[in-house]
């Protein structure tokens, strides 16, 4: 049974804790708690937590689980509206929400307003398509930064000749024969090593987003009996379907 109800208002630099007991009494209030981490190793199956969704909240709450409290993360902008209906004055956003923690389990005169915590294999997931993303984009840039210094110059090449220009294999033979300025040999073969560069760098992701997605392979090899739907896109769309 839930003895102690615990508020942690984290900032950047330290937390705000606010603890109530029970009845609803604060037993313990901390304005400036520096070692979170510490604070946590206290906590155990008589403790509930409640933290606001932010950067980090889900490390933060992994953790706290792991000591056997329960742990809840607000959505802050619905809980504004809850919390702005009580006319309260209090300072601390911790004891407003460790309040609200008290309330629900304790009474469950109203629910509280929480976010959904992906498991921990979606949210590694998406940390390494989000970088997925922005090498993506980084090709388009580089591409287009290459495209634009040709026309510069009057060239348009094929599809063909565009695929040679950036191989590796043939890229630089390829850029000796253009007929562009000194400056503008220099600008290609700058963007056209990035670009091999961030290709390579992509090709090693994708293995390490297949790698991360193992422990979904049954799922994996479900999806992919749809036409058109490969390993890599079945885990790109798996966090949204998981939801």
């Amino acid at each position: 049974m839930i003895q102690r109800f615990h508020g942690i208002d984290r900032h950047k630099r330290f937390s705000t804790i606010s603890v109530l007991n029970r009845e609803g009494q604060e037993i313990q209030f901390l304005s400036a708690c520096y070692d979170l981490r510490k604070y946590i190793e206290d906590l155990g199956p008589e403790d509930a937590v409640i933290l606001e969704a932010s950067s980090g909240a889900f490390w933060w709450a992994d953790r706290i689980e792991a000591k056997g409290a329960a742990c809840y993360i607000l959505d802050p902008h619905k809980f504004r509206i809850i919390k702005d209906s009580w006319k309260k004055t209090d300072k601390y956003d911790s004891r407003s929400m460790v309040k609200a923690l008290w309330v629900y389990l304790e009474t469950g005169e109203f629910g509280i307003p929480e976010v959904y915590k992906p498991s921990a294999v979606t949210r590694e997931l998406r940390k390494l398509f989000s970088q997925y993303g922005l090498l993506n984009r980084q090709i388009r840039m580089l591409k287009n930064s290459i495209q634009a210094i040709l026309m510069e110059n009057g060239i348009v090449l094929t599809s063909k000749g565009a695929r040679h220009l950036i191989s590796q294999q043939q890229g630089l033979e390829v850029l000796k024969e253009l007929d562009v300025s000194e400056a503008s040999r220099i600008g290609i073969k700058i963007s056209v090593e990035l670009l091999w560069n961030v290709l390579e760098k992509k090709e090693q992701l994708h293995r390490e987003i297949l790698l991360a997605g193992e422990p979904l392979e049954e799922e994996v090899k479900r999806l992919i009996t749809i036409k058109g739907i490969t390993p890599l896109t079945a885990l790109a769309f798996w966090p949204m379907w998981e939801t």
